[in-house]
């Protein structure tokens, strides 16, 4: 099947085509007749199946190019899927007379507010969103399509009240579209859908990525090896580009500086307490392959769409079954094979347990002999203790306590 079959609009397939965009993927085929017809929409998808297009395509032909209004708005958890999303339908749009404005937080306002003046589409995270509808400088009243993109992650991060005050500031409910889009969906979600849809249809496909072409394993190491044995994963793996997820900032960052010091200088990190300017290169320059080894915490690694990452490591085990899905995501896209491989030390046994519930085929391997490396902090050296010294408390045990 093409898209042509899908009645998509000859412009947007040509479009679609310049990108290598011929055929579309399973949940693409489901959703956009249903988006093209009206009906409001749930679709449930595992990362990297091409969400995006799957209502990017049918809300593109239902925009008018001779009303210089917001017409369709989307939503979205991070400012780095903002921005992605956003790129995808300049891309879409290509042959067409479409304005796409993203709206994000941590740069000025007024840039946006100039744009927001001419805007089809807008595409932003929900407090600058709402920022702008409070000050009025976007309005809402012709907008007949509203979307919100990794529904699962927007309520894990706290934005529900946000999406409902943006939601009730639209045209009334059988003036307007509303599409829901996630890796996972649960009754919360379900829940908002459907106080807030008229003709809701729900859109099911693959969730997790096949056992053909993921593979996924983990190490049960004490927790004074995790980063040695990072180290030596690294260099045994030779992958092309890889992820590695921490849970916190002050990890991330220490995982960085200590994986420079033993070598591995094509290594960057980010996380929310960067700059959005600072983020914005080290995604570039990921994508560019200037550097392999990205450290990411899953609110910046959430908005990551990075079709060749071929190794996902958990140095740290997430704290919600869901997100292990999303990391795990990031690879194995597009039709490639990728390898997830996770780090556990004892205190992460109580959540990789919820993990497993998930029945995820994670192959338990043994630890090999590794080489102990230094790590540091705060430009101080942390020397492991003997195997023979009394089990006390150290330092360096509150800190990794403190941490991971």
């Amino acid at each position: 099947m093409k898209f042509s079959d899908l009645n998509v609009e000859s412009k947007i397939v040509e479009a679609l085509s310049i990108y290598g965009l011929v055929e579309p993927t399973e949940i693409q085929i489901e959703a956009i007749p249903l988006i093209q017809k009206g009906f409001d929409v749930i679709g449930q998808s595992k990362t990297g199946s091409g969400k995006t297009a799957a209502f990017a395509v049918p809300m593109l032909e239902k925009i008018d190019e001779r009303v210089n209004k917001p017409q369709a708005l989307v939503l979205s958890p991070t400012r780095e899927l903002a921005q992605q999303i956003a790129e995808e339908f300049v891309k879409f749009s290509r042959f067409k007379r479409v304005n796409i404005v993203c709206v994000y937080g941590g740069v000025s306002l007024e840039p946006q507010i100039r744009k927001l003046q001419r805007a089809h589409i807008v595409v932003g995270t929900p407090g600058r969103t709402l920022d702008h509808i409070r000050r009025k400088t976007l309005d809402l009243r012709n907008v007949k399509i509203f979307v919100l993109d990794e529904i699962d992650r927007m309520l894990d991060m706290g934005f529900i009240e946000d999406v409902e005050t943006v939601i009730r500031a639209l045209p009334k409910e059988k003036e307007r579209q509303m599409l829901f889009f996630g890796a996972t969906l649960s009754n919360a979600i379900l829940n908002l859908a459907n106080r807030f849809s008229k003709n809701l249809e729900f859109v099911q496909t693959e969730t997790h990525v096949s056992d053909t072409l993921l593979k996924q394993c983990y190490y049960d190491v004490d927790f004074r090896q995790k980063f040695s044995l990072l180290a030596h994963l690294l260099k045994k793996e030779k992958k092309n580009k890889v992820i590695v997820f921490c849970n916190t900032r002050i990890e991330v960052d220490l995982i960085t500086r200590n994986l420079k010091k033993n070598g591995f200088f094509k290594s960057a990190a980010i996380h929310g307490g960067l700059t959005q300017a600072r983020r914005n290169r080290v995604i570039q320059d990921f994508h560019a392959g200037k550097f392999q080894v990205l450290v990411a915490t899953d609110v910046a690694g959430r908005g990551l769409d990075i079709d060749d990452v071929s190794l996902i490591v958990n140095y740290d085990i997430p704290k919600n079954p869901e997100d292990y899905v999303n990391r795990i995501g990031r690879t194995a896209r597009a039709g490639n094979k990728g390898k997830a491989i996770s780090i556990l030390t004892e205190r992460d046994y109580e959540q990789f347990q919820k993990i497993m519930v998930y029945d995820l085929p994670i192959e338990r391997l043994e630890v090999p002999q590794i080489k102990r490396l230094k790590f540091e902090r705060d430009g101080v050296a942390k020397r492991p203790r003997k195997k023979k010294t009394p089990r006390t408390i150290d330092d360096n045990q509150i800190y990794s306590s403190y941490c991971l």
